[in-house]
């Protein structure tokens, strides 16, 4: 028999939840909006001279009436800022007077006529931008703390951007055969900086451009970081990445493809030669008091369900000299091996031998080979990263009919998103490479306030007093002493 429920009131007799009677009226007095944060990232954008530096560098338009190119790159920048995944969003933008004011706008542009913005790319205003993006990188770098400067670690990959139009520019059929685009994304470990993105068509593979990138990336960033480091998966195992990495005194860490003559010398390696590999343990565990472990549920229904899972053992690392197909020297190769186990934790037996799985990185790092398969390792963060970038701002939504008004949208979407990752690290208020973008939104810009006037030029911006009012007032002196 079911027991009833007690109805418990607060401390004050009063219920929990006492819902009131809610009353509907136009609000007369200073507008409220719900994004004060945004403050934070126009403070910023200031700071770094980012309209300026746009207004001076590109002339899509003939005649400013009244947006400026900037003004229009602006707008996109705030719809991407508060929370917008499309172009139709603006519409919040534009009936938002709050916003408005904080900004100093009369007005917003509208969709359409931001669409028409968009169009007006060509190739040549699309490398100008990206050189006006970079300009504005270098300059965030410069901000950052020596400590935050020792290592950096480049990352390259690509991912697939299915579209339902059929009339979209540029889209083809990727190798999943989904009609797609193909956005090439280089990354900044450390930081989550995005160095350079390119959206392709949807048949052209990940690595095409890459090598030609890459240099111009290196050369950027060299004068900016103690020490360099690139970090790829087999998709861009390419001679000319290994040596322009090489040539210019780059570490690299590159997931070698498997071919028959390299396994062939990785099934040569004696068995004394094979070191037992551990992932590094978390900061931390040493010394303290263990929890007791979880049941491993997925593993435990996966054997359930299908009996001929093979599960992962052990694992060890070697290494060796190869020299690949036309590299024209050796390289050194690190090859992890992990062990297949059967449901009852046996190992596979494979004529007589045991099975295992093998990973393989190629690299010119002095590390140990424990040492260079736990930085190879790390790159998994920009997977994570990738997917955040594609979601988190809604560039799933292709927003345009034209494969260049496109690739713009993409490139300030990735401004957008570095602006995002400086304001955590330049302010210390957060780890920009993991932090996600919605969480961003969550902690810092979506914060209920009211703005009013108190002279000409000036505007006051109201926010309730609580943790969030002390955390953002330290923010904002901190935008101020940049």
């Amino acid at each position: 028999m079911m027991q009833k429920r007690v109805y418990q009131p607060d401390r004050n007799g009063q219920p929990f939840f006492s819902n009131p009677k809610v009353t509907i009226r136009k609000n007369a007095q200073s507008p409220i909006f719900s994004y004060g944060g945004i403050v934070l990232a126009r403070d910023l954008i200031e700071r770094l001279d980012v309209a300026k530096r746009i207004d001076e560098s590109m002339f899509l338009l003939k005649m400013h009436s009244p947006y400026h190119e900037s003004d229009h790159v602006l707008t996109l920048l705030y719809n991407f800022l508060t929370g917008g995944e499309t172009l139709l969003d603006l519409e919040r933008l534009q009936g938002d007077e709050g916003f408005r004011r904080l900004i100093g706008a009369q007005s917003i542009p509208d969709p359409t006529t931001a669409g028409d913005f968009l169009v007006r790319f060509h190739d040549f205003a699309i490398e100008v931008f990206q050189g006006v993006c970079e300009r504005i990188q270098d300059q965030s770098f410069s901000l950052l703390d020596g400590a935050c400067k020792r290592v950096g670690t480049i990352e390259s990959d690509s991912t697939t951007l299915e579209v339902y139009g059929s009339k979209k520019e540029g889209a083809d059929y990727s190798y999943d055969n989904r009609w797609s685009y193909n956005c090439l994304l280089f990354t900044l470990s450390e930081t989550g900086d995005l160095l350079h993105t390119e959206l392709r068509s949807g048949n052209t593979y990940s690595s095409v451009g890459a090598k030609e990138q890459l240099p111009r990336i290196i050369d950027r960033l060299e004068g900016q970081f103690g020490r360099l480091r690139y970090r790829a998966d087999s998709a861009f195992y390419d001679k000319d990445i290994a040596w322009t990495c090489e040539s210019k005194g780059v570490e690299f860490f590159i997931t070698a493809d498997q071919t028959k003559p390299l396994m062939a010398t990785v099934m040569g390696i004696g068995e004394q030669e094979w070191k037992r590999f551990k992932s590094k343990e978390k900061p931390g565990q040493k010394g303290a008091k263990r929890r007791k472990k979880r049941k491993d549920l997925k593993r435990k229904i996966s054997v359930e369900r299908k009996p001929d899972t093979k599960l992962k053992g052990r694992s060890q690392v070697a290494s060796f000299e190869y020299t690949p197909h036309e590299w024209g020297k050796p390289f050194r190769f690190v090859v992890k091996r992990t062990e297949i186990l059967d449901k009852d934790n046996q190992l596979y037996l494979e004529e007589g031998m045991c099975k295992y799985d093998y990973h393989v990185i190629v690299t010119n790092s002095a590390e140990s080979d424990i040492q260079v398969m736990r930085i190879a390792q790390q790159r998994g963060n920009q997977e994570n990263l990738i997917k955040d970038f594609k979601y988190g701002l809604g560039l799933s939504h292709v927003p345009t009919g034209f494969l260049n008004a496109n690739r713009a949208y993409f490139k300030i979407a990735a401004l957008a998103w570095n602006i995002k990752t400086w304001l955590l690290n330049l302010l210390k208020a957060g780890n920009g490479a993991v932090l996600r973008f919605k969480r961003f939104l969550y902690k810092w810009i979506y914060q209920g306030a009211v703005v009013s006037y108190t002279g000409r030029d000036g505007v006051v911006l109201r926010i309730d007093e609580g943790e969030y009012f002390y955390r953002f007032t330290r923010a904002m002196s901190e935008v101020a002493n940049l």
